[in-house]
């Protein structure tokens, strides 16, 4: 599905910055696979490059086997816009729509019809239980309501990799919850390929496994298995390991 290939990354500038160095990561059809590392590692680094936002310096990136790089920039913004899916950790929602008009913003691109959306908007928001908040505007919701409604419009064109960067860093720990058994729920149900880059590590351990970077280079990985618990106490002891400041650290929630 996803294959990272011998990936570099430098800024040039006043001060050449070296972000990221030979990283290969290869992400199966279906798979939920966790990015973290202390702060300026390269995680988002590496999630903008696999986003097409950014481009790789050395080595490429092939999604479904074909580099989106090489593409022209409408082409480049249709493959965006289809095959991939965004969740951030501000919601990125616009305040002047409803939550339903919203969800249904990459299908108006795609020129979709009214009813057709709708009924597409209906059937994810009854999936991820927001049907009661569908006419409200965005200041009208919660935080962990808002973080739903940006899910139901980043898998609402069925994007074959769903890319989510601190989807859990401005909720509380009930709505971080709900949340990210909601991304497990699609990952196991749609077989949406997920990838997620965090450093929270209550969330990660609802990946199936977790690569961990620091100073732009691979670290280690490690895997779920059926304890979730014992998952998250490895998720810790691997932070730990690592070494990286207080932050790192802050969302900790056993």
């Amino acid at each position: 599905m996803l294959k990272v290939k011998q990936v570099s990354k430098i800024y040039e500038g006043k001060v050449t910055h070296r972000a990221l160095t030979d990283i290969n990561l290869t992400i199966e059809d279906g798979e939920f696979v966790g990015i973290m590392g202390p702060s300026g590692s390269g995680k988002t680094t590496l999630l903008n490059l696999i986003a097409t936002i950014d481009e790789p310096t050395t080595g490429e990136i092939l999604i479904n086997e074909n580099n989106p790089n090489h593409l022209k920039k409408d082409d480049l913004a249709k493959f965006r816009r289809r095959e991939l899916g965004f969740v951030f950790q501000e919601f990125n929602l616009l305040h002047t729509l409803t939550v339903e008009e919203n969800i249904v913003l990459p299908l108006t691109l795609e020129g979709k019809k009214v009813k057709e959306m709708k009924q597409k908007a209906n059937e994810i928001a009854a999936k991820l239980g927001i049907t009661s908040i569908m006419k409200k505007r965005t200041y009208e919701i919660s935080g962990g309501q808002a973080q739903r409604a940006a899910v139901a419009r980043a898998m609402i064109h069925t994007p074959k990799l769903l890319l989510a960067d601190e989807p859990t860093g401005n909720l509380d720990s009930k709505a971080s919850k709900d949340v990210m058994e909601m991304l497990e729920s699609i990952n196991k149900k749609e077989r949406t390929t997920m990838m997620l880059v965090t450093h929270d590590p209550q969330a990660a351990s609802y990946c199936n496994r977790v690569v961990f970077i620091r100073d732009g280079k691979f670290y280690s990985e490690i895997h779920r298995g059926d304890n979730r618990q014992a998952f998250f106490q490895k998720i810790i002891d691997t932070l730990s390991l690592m070494g990286g400041d207080a932050h790192d650290l802050s969302h900790i929630r056993v």
